[in-house]
């Protein structure tokens, strides 16, 4: 397959799995005192044993200066302008793992909006991608968030990249796998713009579109394929890629922070 034929088979799986993954995704925001709110980074809705959880990194909860953490946490949901307070206390773990979640309460997901929660069924067991697999994510990226007119205003951006074939030296390569990114190379599918710098992708789920998955087996494919197999973690700026935390870890932990609210009474 040429790069002409991968990318016209990449436009078509990034359109529909933006506005499939739409519904999922969400902008975590803080607010330090006598300051505007600002993007900290991003989120998924995921469900776990029948309860809705907020899963993000857990460095987008601290200062990458101070390291101190990040004062009145909140978060955004697909079909509403509202943003909504973390009322109860998160459980997460350090890097490696690099992961947390918050529970989100009846009393805000009753609300008005068309936000949906990812199952855990809808993710992989274990990353093992086809050769040349399209990997999708949607995230917030700073450069993209801005405060108006007493709102922060954040833009989401869909992207379609690759794995990483020769991994660059870099994270344990037992817990993450790279992808490409190349601003200068990628290309809009939604008119002029440009592919943003990550700050701000930290904490978005990275799906393996199982489009060529789905070629190879000549099986019709929808985005209802998709499986999530990683959640984006890290920057690498001197060789351009993006490091994910590989899926089977993520499952694992997030057995045992559910195990862990329930025995706190967090849940």
């Amino acid at each position: 397959m040429t790069d002409d034929e991968w990318k016209r088979h990449a436009h078509k799986a990034v359109s529909a799995m933006q506005a499939f993954t739409a519904p999922f995704v969400s902008a975590i925001s803080y607010e330090n005192t006598n300051d505007v709110p600002r993007l900290a980074g991003t989120g998924s809705f995921v469900e776990l044993f029948g309860r809705r959880f907020l899963l993000t990194n857990e460095h987008v909860f601290y200062d990458p200066l101070t390291g101190q953490p990040r004062s009145n946490p909140a978060f955004g949901a697909h079909g509403t302008d509202d943003v909504f307070r973390m009322l109860y206390e998160r459980v997460s773990v350090p890097y490696p793992i690099d992961c947390a979640i918050v529970p989100v309460p009846d009393n805000i997901w009753l609300r008005s909006h068309q936000a949906r929660t990812i199952p855990l069924e809808a993710s992989n067991v274990a990353h093992v991608p086809v050769a040349r697999e399209i990997m999708f994510f949607r995230g917030y990226a700073e450069e993209a968030s801005s405060f108006h007119f007493e709102n922060l205003i954040s833009g989401a951006t869909s992207y379609g990249t690759q794995v990483i074939e020769e991994p660059p030296a870099g994270p344990d390569r037992r817990f993450f796998f790279p992808l490409h990114h190349s601003p200068e190379k990628a290309e809009m599918i939604d008119g002029p713009g440009h592919l943003p710098l990550p700050p701000g992708f930290s904490g978005s789920t990275v799906w393996d579109t199982r489009y060529f998955a789905c070629l190879e087996q000549g099986t019709a494919w929808t985005p209802e394929e998709a499986r999530v197999t990683g959640i984006v973690c890290r920057w690498c700026t001197g060789d351009m890629s993006i490091e994910v935390l590989k899926v089977e870890h993520i499952r694992s932990w997030l057995l045992d922070a559910f195990h862990q609210m329930t025995v706190h009474g967090h849940i």
